[in-house]
């Protein structure tokens, strides 16, 4: 095929200017109106009601974890308690409460109405999303509340089950949420005290230190408290003592089964302590 042919056959490009009025219908008539689009008012009213949607599925979440939760207090109350049916009660309030939501920022939007001024306009509409935040913030700290107290109360079940590492981590959320609540603090520190590692006996004197510090004089806890930090200083020195003992008794016995292969032992291999620092590393044959 020539290139005649081809140029021939293919549409010539689209020409928007072929397609413009008349130079007197622009003058007669004006420029033809633009096509209405969507505001930002719109959009802002869009998201406005998607946000009170959501709201009230929260609404309806926090109430039936609240039940929940309301459930698992009289499991635990109960007479011989029902430990486990409180832990499943409380377990099933933190499935159904909702995540919280990052902070939204509400910009004011331009009213659109010609008989308010344009200072006016952004007046009411910063009055609208102060009420708006409020309302938001009301609920937020109201799944707060009540994700903090199924969080306490459930650490309280470990601790009666004496479930001490799950009591330690709910007792932490809960202090994620409010590190000012005390009873979590308590019921970690108890909880850590019985785990009696290095590390969890450690967290435990950081928690009586602050309770110490924060409770009331009369305080039937407070006694205890102080009781712990009398002890605590000497049971972490000996359990640090036992696993680093430990700990290099684990490290001797892989280095034994790596020299083994060699025909030699870790007893072969002496440490000996620098005047100016540090350690000097000695074979002997035995």
């Amino acid at each position: 095929m020539s290139d005649s042919q081809s140029s021939q056959g293919e549409p010539s490009p689209f020409d928007a200017r072929l397609f413009e009025p008349p130079p007197w219908v622009k003058e007669r008539f004006g420029d033809p109106p633009k096509p209405a689009s969507s505001t930002s008012s719109d959009d802002d009213h869009f998201e406005d009601a998607l946000s009170e949607a959501d709201m009230g599925i929260e609404e309806k979440l926090l109430e039936r974890a609240t039940a929940l939760k309301d459930a698992g207090n009289r499991h635990f109350l109960a007479k011989p308690r029902r430990l486990d049916e409180a832990c499943a009660s409380y377990t099933a309030a933190l499935d159904h409460l909702p995540d919280l939501p990052p902070p939204v920022l509400v910009a004011p939007a331009p009213s659109g109405i010609q008989e308010v001024t344009e200072d006016g306009a952004a007046a009411i509409d910063a009055e609208n999303a102060r009420d708006k935040d409020t309302e938001r913030e009301d609920a937020e700290q109201a799944i707060r509340e009540c994700t903090k107290a199924v969080y306490g109360n459930l650490g309280a079940v470990y601790v009666a089950q004496e479930e001490w590492k799950q009591a330690v981590d709910a007792c932490t959320s809960a202090l994620k949420i409010d590190p000012g609540y005390l009873k979590a603090v308590h019921r970690r520190a108890v909880a850590n005290d019985k785990l009696g590692t290095w590390t969890s006996l450690s967290s435990a004197q950081e928690d009586y230190k602050t309770l110490v510090a924060l409770l009331p004089r009369t305080s039937p806890q407070l006694p205890e408290a102080k009781r712990a930090l009398a002890t605590l200083p000497g049971r972490i020195a000996v359990q640090q003592e036992k696993e680093k003992d430990e700990m290099l008794g684990k490290l001797k016995d892989l280095g034994n089964s790596l020299l083994g292969k060699f025909g030699l032992n870790t007893d072969m291999f002496k440490f000996d302590e620098q005047p100016g620092g540090g350690y000097n590393l000695r074979f002997e044959q035995g």
